[in-house]
């Protein structure tokens, strides 16, 4: 029987788009392990991407915006620290999930997705209320949550093997903040890619080496 992953897409993007980027890592892995893509099920406004881009200096092609391509896990709002409003809902949707699939052995998240798979990884490891049956977790592009209330599921360390990817070039802010959760994993691997806030889908090698850390993890399970 094949193992199990969880993939959660960032904000503003769609299981599709996430298929898409992994299709490399899903061709190496697929005969052992089958990846489940769940939409999160909160709808971002078009307004609120476009500004979220400006701001963060990216770009996103006009061809993936609208026409129900753009969700969110949870909205952060502009309180000093942020609240995640909808996060519980989101957490709740994926406990049934996990309970429909009999539990999954690992998560991916890309972004605001590996921020809620640290998050799912914290609530399980530290928490005790949801099990998600998770073994280990591949964080890419991710962050320690802002939110107060959340950010106390980190204070004690996470007992769960993790590999997380930052890009070299990504901004100081989030560079500092994704060491920040690296730090509140035991066990935790980290791969620097040479590339943004992006996967490092031009570098079929450092592609290799996620999907290389996540066989070997397939092997001990």
């Amino acid at each position: 029987m094949k193992q199990k992953i969880l993939c959660l897409h960032g904000y503003a993007m769609n299981p599709d788009w996430l298929r898409e980027w992994l299709q490399p890592i899903e061709e190496a892995l697929s005969s052992r392990l089958e990846f489940v893509y769940p939409c999160a099920p909160i709808v971002c406004p078009e307004a609120e991407i476009v500004a979220m881009m400006e701001m963060f200096q990216a770009l996103m092609p006009k061809s993936r915006l609208g026409h129900d391509q753009n969700w969110c896990w949870y909205r952060a709002t502009d309180d000093k620290p942020p609240r995640y409003v909808g996060l519980d809902e989101t957490l709740a949707g994926l406990h049934e999930l996990s309970l429909r699939h009999g539990g999954f052995d690992g998560v991916l998240g890309w972004s605001q997705g590996a921020v809620v798979a640290a998050i799912m990884a914290a609530q399980q490891c530290n928490q005790h209320t949801y099990d998600y049956g998770m073994r280990w977790a591949v964080i890419c592009g991710g962050f320690l949550p802002g939110d107060k209330t959340i950010k106390s599921w980190f204070d004690d360390e996470i007992g769960m093997q993790s590999l997380h990817v930052v890009g070299r070039k990504e901004s100081e802010f989030l560079s500092r903040r994704a060491a920040d959760l690296h730090s509140r994993f035991v066990n935790a691997d980290w791969l620097e890619t040479p590339v943004g806030h992006v996967l490092p889908l031009k570098y079929p090698d450092y592609m290799s080496r996620i999907s290389n850390w996540m066989a070997e993890k397939l092997d001990e399970g």
